[in-house]
C-alpha cells in the first residue's frame, strides 16, 4: 500500500508557488492561488485519517512521501506570512513548520529503529556481505597470486 505517496499531490502547488515567487520576484496573486490550493489539497488528505489506516500498520520505505510535501508546503507558508500581514498566517506557518519538523524527526527516528526490517531481506546486501566473506578467506601465494582458501 502506497497510500502516503497520495501526499505527493499538494507537493507541486507548493513548490510552484515558490518557483513562481523565484520567477516574479514576489509573492503575488498567482503564488497565493498555488499555496491555497496546496492548503485545499493537504487539509483535504489530512481530513481523511481513516485513509491511511491500513499503510500505517508496518513501517515502510513509503513513509519519507510524508516529509517532502509537508516541507514545500511549510516553506510557501512561510513566504505568505511574510507577505500576508495578519494574526492567522503566522500561526499557520508556525503550525506547518512544528509539523514537518515532527515528520522528518519521527521518520529519522522510526528508520533508524527498523534498519534490520528494511534492509534485513535485500538480497544485494546479502551479495555483498558473501562476497566480503569470500575475499577474507583468500590467502595470496608468495608471488602475489590470489589462492582460495582450503581451510
Amino acid at each position: 500500500m502506497l497510500r502516503p505517496v497520495f501526499f505527493l499531490f499538494f507537493a507541486a502547488p507548493s513548490m510552484a508557488s515558490l518557483a513562481w515567487k523565484s520567477i516574479s520576484g514576489s509573492f503575488d496573486t498567482t503564488s497565493k492561488m498555488l499555496f491555497f490550493l496546496s492548503l485545499f489539497l493537504f487539509t483535504s488528505l489530512a481530513c481523511r485519517p481513516a485513509l491511511f489506516k491500513k499503510s500505517m500498520r508496518k513501517f515502510n520505505v513509503a513513509w519519507w512521501a510524508y516529509s517532502f510535501p509537508l516541507t514545500f508546503l511549510a516553506l510557501a507558508s512561510v513566504e505568505y506570512a511574510q507577505k500576508v500581514a495578519g494574526e492567522i498566517a503566522p500561526v499557520l506557518m508556525l503550525v506547518l513548520l512544528a509539523s514537518s519538523v515532527t515528520v522528518c524527526l519521527s521518520l529519522m527516528i522510526f528508520a533508524a529503529l527498523n534498519m534490520r526490517t528494511l534492509l534485513g531481506n535485500d538480497s544485494i546486501l546479502k551479495s555483498c556481505k558473501s562476497q566480503n566473506k569470500e575475499s577474507l578467506n583468500m590467502e595470496y601465494n608468495t608471488g602475489g597470486e590470489l589462492l582460495p582458501n582450503t581451510v
